[in-house]
C-alpha cells in the first residue's frame, strides 16, 4: 500500500507540471489563475518555507519591498511581517483578486495589491530596497527587459531575490538565471538551494567601479 501511495504521489507531482507546460506553452503564458492553488499548496510552502526566505535574504524592517509575480500571494504575508510595505504585483487581475481574498488581517495595511506588467513597472528608479522574483522569470517572454526593469526600481543598495522550483513547468537550472542577472547588471552574492527549490541573492553592479 505505502509503494502504491508513494507511486501516485510521485505521478501527481510529476504530472501537474506537465499538465501546465501542456496547457500554457503553446500560448507563451504564465501560470493560469486556476492552477493558483499549487502555489499555496501545504506541499510546496513546506520546502518553500517562505519565512525562511525572508530571514535568508536579510529583509529588514522599513524596506519597501516588491514582490515581482506575486500569483495568489504565497511570500507576500511572510514579507510583510517584516518589511515596511510590500507591493505584490502580477500581470493577471485574477491572481490579484485571489491573493486580496487570502491576506491575513495583520497583512492587510502592509501589502499592496497592484496589477501591472514586469516589462513596464509603473515605480520610478530607486524605489525599493528589495524585489523578489519566485517561480516567474523563465516564463516571461523577455527575460532581460524584466530584469532591467527590475534593476531600474532598486536602490542601488539594494537586493534581488530570485527563486525556483524543481517542480515548475519552465524550471531552469540556478546558473542560467545568474547568467540572466549578469547579463542585466547584477552580481550573484548568496545561494540557497534543497532538493526541490533554489533561491539566489543578487545585489547591483556598482558602474562605478
Amino acid at each position: 500500500m505505502t509503494r502504491r501511495w508513494c507511486a501516485f504521489a510521485l505521478g501527481v507531482l510529476l504530472g501537474v507540471p506537465l499538465a501546465v507546460r501542456w496547457i500554457t506553452r503553446p500560448a507563451g503564458l504564465i501560470t493560469p489563475a486556476a492552477f493558483a492553488p499549487l502555489l499555496t499548496s501545504r506541499l510546496r510552502l513546506s520546502y518553500r518555507h517562505p519565512e525562511a526566505l525572508v530571514r535568508w535574504a536579510g529583509i529588514r524592517p522599513g524596506w519597501r519591498v516588491l514582490d515581482l509575480g506575486c500569483g495568489n500571494g504565497a511570500f507576500a504575508p511572510a514579507l510583510a511581517q517584516v518589511a515596511g510595505g510590500v507591493v505584490a504585483l502580477d500581470v493577471q487581475p485574477a491572481m490579484i483578486a485571489r491573493l486580496r481574498r487570502r491576506l491575513p488581517p495583520a497583512a492587510r495595511s502592509r501589502v499592496h495589491p497592484l496589477v501591472a506588467s514586469a516589462f513596464h513597472l509603473p515605480f520610478p528608479a530607486a524605489a525599493f530596497d528589495a524585489v523578489v522574483m519566485i517561480s516567474i522569470l523563465p516564463m516571461l517572454r523577455d527575460v532581460g527587459l524584466a530584469l532591467r526593469e527590475a534593476r531600474r526600481v532598486l536602490k542601488p543598495d539594494g537586493l534581488l531575490i530570485i527563486g525556483e522550483d524543481l517542480l515548475e513547468p519552465e524550471y531552469v537550472r540556478w546558473s542560467t538565471i545568474a547568467r540572466w542577472a549578469a547579463q542585466a547588471g547584477f552580481v550573484l552574492r548568496d545561494r540557497s538551494a534543497n532538493l526541490l527549490s533554489y533561491t539566489l541573492l543578487f545585489a547591483p553592479v556598482d558602474p562605478q567601479a
